[in-house]
């Protein structure tokens, strides 16, 4: 396993109950994340340090950025939508969801490099029937929403390689990590393979992030580490980090060189771990990778 040495630091004490999907906006020079549980759409400025908020009306997983001030997709459990961040109101893009709301939410999702959205679902009766296989991965587009994968229990995971013609995707449960290729001009995947898999003992597949090189980064729940594998599947390095539950990564800064890290402070799993004392927190560390700003969503 190669060594570099990294430091984590909190920048934002906020014991989130469920941090999660940090994006950064080159235009704004933020990073933007949710609570889930907590139905909050966040913007944090590291430069001065103020987290701004917006409190949505439901579970919110996952969202798309468009340009600086311009509204921003926001994943519901009810639904997509258009939020405005100036009016604070919500206008219908996909709404109701492609699945049951009593038993289903959106969960992982982000943009490939063309600017469609892709948003997974979980589906939550499985914690209590064992039946795995009952959620989907959605493409937005020009054209809609379009059910692209199927046989999913709860995604996570999701990142597309530099060149944009590998997705990368896991499901938590299954501890797999898989690979499908991309079709750049159609959204499409296609040629489901496995990455990488992991034993669920030795920490959880969650967020995940790609660097320049095409290192895959990943969220290791409950065991407090993120991991890079390489482009061809081999653990390269883990790097420890203060909280039991870190959930999503996301490159960003000036010089796109700084690895930002979401944590939870509801407990996800039953157990005795300590959670850390800055549990929810959003944590810096610095690899020694750089990474690849997220497109915008165009459509």
């Amino acid at each position: 396993m190669r060594e570099r040495d990294a430091s984590v630091r909190c920048v934002l004490d906020i014991r989130a109950e469920s941090g999660e999907t940090p994006v950064w906006s080159v235009a704004e020079q933020k990073l933007f994340w949710v609570d889930q549980e907590a139905c909050r759409l966040n913007a944090f400025d590291p430069a001065s340090g103020i987290n701004e908020s917006w409190q949505m009306l439901a579970h919110v997983s996952s969202f798309a950025l468009r340009g600086a001030g311009d509204p921003v997709v926001v994943a519901l459990r009810t639904g997509l939508f258009d939020f405005d961040r100036t009016s604070g109101t919500l206008e219908p893009i996909a709404a109701p969801p492609p699945y049951p709301v009593e038993t289903h939410r959106y969960n992982d999702g982000r943009c490939d490099r063309q600017g469609r959205y892709l948003i997974g679902s979980v589906d939550l009766s499985f914690f209590e029937s064992k039946v795995p296989g009952g959620a989907a991965i959605y493409r937005l587009d020009g054209a809609g929403l379009t059910e692209v994968i199927r046989d999913i229990t709860c995604s996570n995971g999701m990142a597309f390689s530099p060149d944009g013609r590998t997705l990368y995707l896991a499901d938590s449960p299954a501890g797999v990590v898989y690979a499908f290729d991309y079709d750049i001009e159609t959204g499409t995947p296609s040629n489901r393979r496995v990455f990488i898999e992991r034993d669920r003992g030795d920490g959880i597949f969650d967020g995940a992030e790609v660097d320049a090189e095409g290192g895959y980064w990943v969220c290791l729940l409950m065991k407090g580490a993120v991991a890079r594998y390489t482009p061809d599947g081999r653990l390269d390095r883990e790097i420890a980090v203060p909280v039991l539950q870190p959930t999503k990564i996301a490159f960003g800064g000036p010089d796109m060189a700084t690895l930002y890290l979401t944590s939870a402070a509801h407990r996800h799993l039953p157990g005795d771990q300590p959670l850390g004392e800055q549990a929810g927190g959003v944590f810096a560390i610095d690899t020694g990778f750089g990474g690849i700003a997220e497109p915008n969503y165009r459509y």
